[in-house]
Order: structure tokens, then sequence, then C-alpha cells
């Protein structure tokens, strides 16, 4: 799919979402769709290879929560794998910190080349599984918002994710 094509579909699909993108987002987005599937090749990163179901599947599904998170948040995606719904969320809500956690290194080393390559700034990776960093006093209640995708069941996820959660926090749980 060439970038213009990409751009109409995003476009058309954002629309939806009420999210108005810039050529520069839409550009990153193309540009992490293509080293997503590059990399795919090398190492299993997702079973989605199409670009169509990649913009409707990987990125739109990220970004449907975009509304919910507040400019200069601290966000951490939990079990990131490729980076969703992390760097979607990054990539059209810039002005956030967002950390990308995930237990495997093979995708930390993927997504650290996503980050240089588009060069986003304020996104940090951490290898390490959840269990084990929501312990640590670095990482306990420093977060605004914790974002899943497909990581576990909802009642296994929140006792993941709510120590990461700052203190007096409101908490709002989706699954789709």
């Amino acid at each position: 799919m060439d970038l213009e094509e990409f751009r109409q579909k995003m476009i058309s699909n954002l629309k939806e979402l009420k999210i108005v993108a810039d050529e520069f987002k839409i550009e990153q987005a193309y540009n992490f769709m293509n080293l997503l599937l590059e990399w795919n090749e090398k190492i299993n990163l997702t079973a989605i290879t199409e670009p169509d179901e990649i913009i409707l599947k990987h990125f739109i599904d990220s970004l449907t929560i975009l509304k919910y998170i507040d400019v200069n948040a601290k966000v951490i995606d939990i079990g990131t794998g490729a980076g969703f719904p992390g760097i979607p969320i990054k990539i059209f809500k810039e002005n956030i910190n967002m950390t990308l956690l995930d237990s495997l290194n093979k995708r930390i080393n993927f997504l650290n080349e996503v980050i240089t390559k588009l060069k986003i700034n304020d996104i940090v990776t951490i290898h390490s599984r959840a269990e084990q960093l929501n312990k640590t006093e670095k990482y306990k209640g420093s977060y605004d918002v914790a974002v899943t995708r497909a990581v576990a069941k909802l009642d296994k996820l929140a006792i993941y994710m709510l120590p990461f959660i700052k203190k007096n926090r409101n908490l709002h749980m989706y699954e789709r």
C-alpha cells in the first residue's frame, strides 16, 4: 500500500473517531506499519499483515481510547507486544509520556528501532513482566493511565494494571 492510499484510509477511519491528524502523524503511522511488516518477516510480531487490517485492527482499535487520555498524561502500555496500543496513541497524542512494557526482549528491540527511526520523543521501553515491575517503588503509583490489549482476562489485567496507577485517580476499564 502506498502512502496516499494509506492516508485516505486512515483519514476516513479517524473521522469516525473524531480525530484530526496532520500529515506528519499519518506519515509516522505509515512508516510504523512498514517497519512492523519488515520486522514481522524476521520475528513474529503480529498475525495481521494486510495493510487494510493493520489500519483497522491495530491503529484504529488502538485509537478508540484516545479521547480518554489527557494532555501531559503519563501512560503505560502493559504487554505492548508490537507497540499496540502505545505507539499509535503516542503518535496521535504526542504531548503525553509513554512507557512501553513487554516481557520479550526481541519485541523491545523492535520498539526501540521504531522509536529511533520515527524520532518519537517522551517514550521509553522496559523489558520486564508487569507483575514484577508493578511492585517496584519507581513504577508503583506512577502513571495516570494504564492501557493494554489482548494480554489477559479482565480480572488478571486489574491485578497487573492497578498498582501502576496513581492514588485517587478515577478508574475506567474498557473491554471490546
